[in-house]
């Protein structure tokens, strides 16, 4: 008996996948969950789904190896319309020991994209809960993901790997709130309404600023800026709304400048405050003339300006990765005896079945040589020796456990049947 994970995962490593054919849906999960539950008692004991945007893991508390892996192999190949053979191409298998690292380091990030993303934790924390609510999971899978969400905790508050702004988005907005941190609730303009302006409009509101979203489709730009509880206004209107903000970042695919220079000068004459007009571009080609730089009354900041600040919270993360794998080692270190963790409470239910029936049994033939004994201290004879055995295994059941619970020697569980005789 041992922990399998069988992973396909959007990863550097299978970029000619088309991971949308493995992805789960909700609906999905639950019909391979249930799928799973049908092989509990013959295959798998336990068994877990995680399940996100860029990966599709299944863990299992497995009793056979290769069976195990056919049997997963056959219910995603069902589930989701795909071949076998697609599905073994794909899939990655994690056995025991490596299994536990392979889920550790997901937890942390290591296996992320982007080194470091906070996601991917909480994603780990709802895939156990929900298979502990639906009754697949047990104490091996309990404990492991426990384990990992520790680690991935500790990795986050303790260790740089998730520090600094590894998107576009995000650094670009690092970028302009630094340049704004002495005004209270800044009035932003996003231009565009793509993916990239998308999750700027989501940062900035995050962080209390004002947006107000410029684009070409007013329906868009609306519909943006209704989700972050700001205003909207036509491309139009560009330079009346730059005039009344306090930055901007764009976004778009536009093939001409959108604030050229006389753009600009137009918009520096009808501005009250006198600080300078903050904007990120982060368009290619350019949505802002490079020449505006030149003026006063603008602190302009281009695309490689972002990525250079990419690339430096990059390398902050990458300082950490060997301190994070070092944690996951020691965490390792107390692998072994997840297993064991689950086989030794039979064991000690044995124990405490050998002792109840040994008590019972001499119980009887003391109660067959006192015919006369008066019931009412029978009764209390009963409950006296029921209590001696459980006070005598208490000490010797909870050393087991915990014995058991730091150990690395796997045959403890053997060794607790031999001396007990079980």
């Amino acid at each position: 008996m041992a922990i399998m994970a069988v992973v396909v995962s959007n990863s550097d490593e299978t970029d000619e996948l088309d991971f949308e054919s493995f992805a789960l849906s909700s609906d999905t999960t639950e019909s391979i969950v249930s799928a799973l539950s049908e092989l509990r008692g013959s295959l798998v004991d336990e068994a877990v789904v995680l399940s996100t945007c860029a990966r599709t893991e299944i863990y299992v508390q497995a009793k056979e190896f290769h069976r195990t892996v056919e049997a997963i192999a056959e219910v995603i190949s069902s589930k989701l319309g795909v071949s076998q053979s697609d599905f073994q191409r794909y899939a990655r298998v994690h056995y025991a020991d490596g299994a536990a690292e392979h889920l550790y380091r997901v937890a942390c990030g290591l296996e992320s994209r982007i080194v470091g993303e906070s996601e991917i934790l909480a994603q780990v924390k709802e895939a156990i809960e929900e298979a502990v609510q639906k009754g697949t999971s047990g104490p091996v899978l309990n404990r492991l993901f426990r384990e990992a969400i520790e680690v991935g905790k500790w990795t986050r508050a303790e260790t740089s790997l998730s520090v600094g702004s590894t998107s576009v988005g995000s650094a670009a907005v690092k970028i302009l709130l630094s340049e704004l941190e002495e005004v209270a609730d800044p009035n932003v303009a996003v231009v565009g309404s793509g993916a990239i302006a998308t999750e700027v409009v989501e940062i900035l509101s995050d962080s209390g600023a004002v947006v107000t979203v410029v684009a070409r489709d007013p329906s868009k730009a609306q519909l943006l800026a209704k989700s972050a509880r700001g205003k909207f206004a036509a491309i139009e209107d560009l330079e009346t709304v730059l005039a009344g903000a306090d930055g901007a970042i764009f976004a778009t695919t536009s093939p001409t400048y959108l604030l050229s220079t006389s753009n600009f000068v137009r918009v520096r004459s009808a501005r009250v405050d006198p600080r300078p007009l903050v904007v990120v571009d982060l368009s290619l080609p350019r949505d802002v003339q490079p020449d505006v730089a030149k003026y006063d009354g603008i602190k302009l900041t281009d695309l490689e300006g972002v990525n250079q600040l990419i690339e430096r919270s990059m390398s902050v993360r990458l300082d950490a990765v060997a301190e994070v794998e070092a944690k996951i080692s020691a965490y390792l270190e107390r692998f072994p005896s997840l297993s064991a963790t689950k086989e030794i409470s039979p064991v000690i239910a044995s124990l405490y079945q050998r002792a109840e029936t040994i008590r019972v049994e001499e119980l009887a033939v003391f109660f067959e040589r006192h015919r006369g004994l008066d019931p009412k201290l029978a009764s209390e004879i009963d409950r006296l020796t029921d209590h001696i055995v459980k006070k005598l295994l208490h000490t010797p059941a909870t050393q087991l456990r915990k014995v058991v619970d730091g150990s690395q020697n796997t045959d403890i569980v053997e060794d607790a049947k031999v001396l007990f005789g079980l």
